[in-house]
C-alpha cells in the first residue's frame, strides 16, 4: 500500500498547518504505513511455508490414523480371544 505524501501535505497545508509541519507529518505518515506492509514476496513466502507445514502435517495425520487403526484391530483380536477362552471354561 502506498501513500500520497504530497497530497497529504497538500490537504494538510490546506487546513491551515505549517508547510514543515504537514511535510513532516505527510512523511511520518507515509513510513508508518509501508513499512509495516506486507509485500507480495512476503505473502508468496508465507504461502509456502504453510502450504509445506499442511502437507507435514496431513502426513503425520495419516501415519497417527493407521497406528490407532492396527492398535484399534489388535485390541478387538484380544477381546475376542478373551471372549473365547472365557466361553470354553
Amino acid at each position: 500500500m502506498s501513500v500520497d505524501t504530497l497530497s497529504l501535505a497538500r490537504e494538510l497545508r490546506a487546513a491551515d498547518l505549517a508547510g514543515p509541519q504537514a511535510e513532516a507529518i505527510a512523511a511520518a505518515i507515509g513510513r508508518a504505513v509501508t513499512e509495516g506492509a506486507a509485500t507480495k514476496a512476503d505473502l508468496e513466502s508465507l504461502e509456502h511455508r504453510l502450504s509445506t507445514k499442511i502437507e507435514a502435517m496431513g502426513t503425520r495425520i495419516e501415519a497417527f490414523r493407521s497406528s490407532m487403526l492396527v492398535w484399534f484391530i489388535g485390541t478387538q483380536v484380544t477381546v475376542g480371544a478373551l471372549i473365547v477362552a472365557l466361553v470354553k471354561l
